[in-house]
């Protein structure tokens, strides 16, 4: 059974990155960091190594000495992040069309180019069919042009062929293999519920506790919002789905009002 509250710690990278995509932080400064820090046992050495390589790696830049923003790199991850809040609009309904992205003319040799390829697609919500034969319902209320930039953004080769299909003929689309629905559900039921059970705790926690808390829940409502296949109402319980993201909504105010008296408390 799925557990939310069985978080992965975060490593220093993930934890500026993550903190750095919330609107209300345009630039950090290297003590925020280390305190930050300290919520997950983070050596500070190690936080300040992080730092460095994320500003030489474009993920950061430093604004002056000891205080940074976030660089081009980093802009890319924190949109994407922050597209769990409008990720309903982007779906209606389904009229039983497909979107397809073939891949396999562009070879499986580079396994870091194939991981990121392969990687950019789950995350636009697709399965593969057959090797080298992506798909996912096109209930996408963009077009598939825009699906498109959308997947080479986020680092799918230009060179792969999407396409939108009346119907997949011949072929038997194995939508419980390819996507579990019961799997989908109960991560929708079980993240509400630890959001509700969070934000019902409120104050009865420490300042540190609860932001922590609410860095970790919230990560993982965000990181199945961003992943999610968002399938059509015949292959889901779209009702859970939206249950959970409009759950989100309010613990994302929560959260963000969590961590503002963490840093007030710990000034």
């Amino acid at each position: 059974m799925f557990d939310p509250t069985t978080y992965k710690w975060p490593t220093p990278k993930r934890l500026v990155l993550s903190l750095l995509s919330s609107p209300d932080l345009a630039e950090i400064t290297a003590r925020e960091c280390l305190h930050w820090g300290e919520l997950f046992a983070i050596d500070p050495t190690a936080m300040r190594v992080a730092l460095g390589r994320l500003v030489k790696s474009g993920f950061l830049r430093s604004v002056s000495r000891g205080r940074y923003a976030i660089g081009d790199r980093g802009k890319v991850l924190s949109e994407t992040a922050r597209r769990w809040v409008s990720a309903e609009q982007r779906v209606g309904p389904w009229d039983g069309r497909w979107l397809m992205a073939h891949t396999a003319h562009l070879g499986r040799r580079d396994k870091t180019t194939l991981r990121v390829r392969e990687h950019s697609l789950e995350l636009e919500g697709f399965a593969e069919l057959h090797p080298g034969l992506w798909c996912r319902p096109a209930n996408y209320l963009e077009t598939p042009a825009e699906t498109r930039g959308r997947l080479v953004e986020l680092g799918l080769e230009p060179g792969a062929v999407i396409l939108r299909v009346d119907s997949l003929l011949g072929a038997t689309v194995p939508t419980s293999v390819l996507w579990s629905g019961a799997m989908l559900e109960e991560r929708y039921k079980a993240l509400t519920q630890a959001m509700l059970d969070s934000m019902g705790r409120g104050d009865a926690q420490e300042s540190d506790a609860l932001a922590r808390e609410t860095f970790l829940l919230g990560e993982a409502v965000i990181r199945q919002v961003t992943s999610d296949p968002l399938l059509p109402d015949s292959m889901i319980d779209v009702t859970a789905r939206r249950k959970m993201h409009q759950t989100m909504v309010a613990y994302d105010a929560f959260g963000r009002d969590a961590w503002v008296r963490f840093q007030s408390y710990s000034a």
